[in-house]
């Protein structure tokens, strides 16, 4: 059975069926042992309290990989398949389950699961252990492996560290920074640090105090100790460049696919790095386009700064700092494509990043950005690089993960000037509009309508909560959307104020759809035409859509036209039913 884990890595965790199949290669000549993998262990039965404890050992070791398949009742030495497989003795799977969760740290839940075999044995047990989201696992013993190849190896202490630092159980930001004092760093980057909170925040009660204060107020000095933070923040570069070698960004411009016109490794402090990044992109290899909007003149860049800078901060603050690979910034005319080590933490998927809640794998790091007022910890940030896209009519911003790397992408290509103008208009008008908007208006931008299960998935919420914000904005005072249908399966689609801005003056009479009026004169010209027509074709012919609400509405009038005294006569019945014209009476 194959599992995509982050959209990339194929894993193939093996089924029932799978099993049964291998088993079979027992009498070809090979063992239980030679069928092993990364994924797939066999072990002997003796005693139910003897395979538990070895349970507990492995199902730490599979989620510190990639998860895992354990089949119990089968001898990995013995050749032969009726030597082999002997199956399992009695066991209590409550008992199996409760003792794994609770003699692993953290706690794993596994699956549990009765194979039968053909031998006349009995079954096999069947434990399957998902690749864990918080690791490193151990036992409650203190025993920490991991699946490599086809066997469970310990954790070295570098392992460990990585595993834990990877996963933000460790942060390795607020780790001392050894062999570095105070009077290492750079007084410039320090002066930077507080020019950059005097311009965000001037009230700011750290401007006050003395430099060591100001370090300790920001949180990068710990009892008196250095932390890595401080050092990537106001280190000196040939320092930094020594005692954290693995800190680089990498910005790469190129003007064609194979042509680069600018290669720049940055390993100064990081509010360094950051500045030198900005000018960057306040060049010619940035440029505005200028659209009216009433007496005013809106500025749209290729690439909004705003959304630039959050994305460069949020990668080198959730980057895995033991990955030796670079952060990469490779900037093309159409997208900005920003790469960083480590994986997403805890369930955080691109499916639900506009939702998740921040966790960061560098927290005093993050925190220390926070107080120079450059990022937001309450998740506010990811709001700075999806909204000018959006409110630009620009492609939606993408996440994409392989489980060891995260890679943003930001989008320039064409704009949308009847969106530009639309937003900056509304705002203009100290009228505010939320993320959700811009989201359903980007939708609808290249759909005639949306419905609960769709919008679902772009807002990336629960139906009910994206009913209730659907909702919301079809009131009147939102003026967005109306509502079509009284049922869950009702649709959305834009007002016609909303409609003639942002796709032009007939847009609204093709969204709102045909006058009922006419729709009686479209189908008895069509079965004239054609002989019958069936209810798919009725709603392409009224061009009513697919939704649940169509099929309502014309079952509806099918079933009305076909009555009695109607002009249609129905043959069939459903899934295949057409209806036919009557003879003129």
């Amino acid at each position: 059975r194959c599992r995509t884990d982050g959209g990339a890595n194929v894993v193939t965790v093996p089924s029932g069926a799978d099993i049964l199949a291998l088993l079979d290669d027992l009498d070809r000549g090979k063992t239980a042992d030679d069928l092993e993998s990364l994924w797939l262990d066999f072990k002997p039965w003796h005693d139910a309290r003897a395979e538990m404890r070895l349970a507990v050992e492995y199902a730490a070791c599979f989620a510190n990989a990639d998860g895992g398949v354990v089949v119990f009742g089968v001898d990995d030495k013995a050749a032969g398949r009726s030597k082999a497989v002997h199956g399992v003795g009695p066991y209590n799977p409550d008992l199996w389950r409760r003792t794994i969760y609770d003699g692993t740290r953290p706690n794993l839940s596994v699956e549990l699961e009765e194979l039968p075999v053909p031998e006349g044995t009995g079954t096999l047990l069947i434990m399957r252990v998902a690749k864990g989201v918080s690791p490193p696992y151990g036992t409650s013993q203190g025993l920490f492996k991991k699946r490599v190849g086809k066997n469970c190896m310990p954790l070295d202490p570098q392992s460990f560290l990585s595993a834990r630092v990877s996963t933000g159980a460790v942060d390795w930001s607020g780790q001392p920074a050894e062999g570095v004092v105070l009077g290492d760093l750079d007084p410039v980057e320090i002066s930077r640090g507080r020019a950059l909170l005097r311009k965000a925040n001037p009230e700011s009660p750290l401007l006050g105090v003395r430099d060591d204060e100001f370090l300790v107020g920001l949180g990068v000095v710990r009892r008196g100790k250095l932390t890595h933070a401080g050092l990537l923040l106001f280190g000196r570069a040939d320092m930094i460049a020594d005692l954290v070698p693995q800190h680089q960004v990498h910005y790469v411009y190129q003007t064609s696919p194979i042509a680069v016109s600018r290669n720049e490794s940055l390993r100064a402090g990081l509010l360094n790095v950051l500045e030198q990044v900005e000018r960057f992109f306040t060049g010619p290899v940035n440029p505005e386009h200028e659209v009216s909007v009433g007496l005013l003149k809106l500025r749209i860049p290729a690439f909004p700064l705003d959304a630039v800078r959050e994305a460069v901060l949020n990668a080198v603050t959730h980057r895995d700092y033991l990955d030796t690979n670079d952060v990469l910034l490779r900037h093309s005319a159409s997208e900005l494509v920003v790469t960083s080590p480590g994986g997403f933490l805890a369930n955080i998927t691109p499916r639900n990043i506009l939702r998740a809640e921040p966790i960061s794998r560098n927290r005093t790091l993050a925190e220390a950005f926070e107080k120079l007022r450059l990022v937001e910890r309450a998740g506010t940030g990811r709001l700075r690089i999806f909204i000018p896209a959006l409110s630009y009519g620009k492609r939606l911003p993408e996440y994409e993960t392989d489980g060891s790397r995260v890679t943003l992408r930001v989008f320039d290509g064409s704009f949308d000037e009847r969106m530009a103008r639309l937003v900056a208009d509304w705002r203009a008008k100290g009228r505010g509009i939320t993320l959700d908007a811009l989201l359903i208006l980007d939708f609808l931008r290249a759909h005639a309508f949306i419905d609960t299960l769709s919008a679902s998935e772009v807002l990336q919420l629960p139906r009910a909560a994206t009913r209730g914000m659907l909702d919301q904005l079809a009131l009147p005072r939102s003026g967005i959307l109306e509502r079509r249908g009284g049922t869950a399966a009702a649709t959305f689609h834009l007002t016609k104020a909303v409609a003639h801005d942002l796709l032009g003056k007939a847009a609204y009479s093709k969204i709102k759809g045909i006058d009922p009026i006419r729709y009686p004169e479209m189908v008895k010209a069509f079965v004239a035409d054609f002989g019958s027509i069936t209810p798919e074709e009725c709603r392409e012919l009224l061009g009513l859509g697919e939704s649940q609400t169509a099929r309502v509405q014309v079952s509806r009038l099918l079933r009305r036209w076909s009555n009695p005294d109607g002009f249609l006569r129905r043959e069939g019945n459903p899934p295949k039913v057409r209806y036919f014209p009557v003879a003129e009476r």
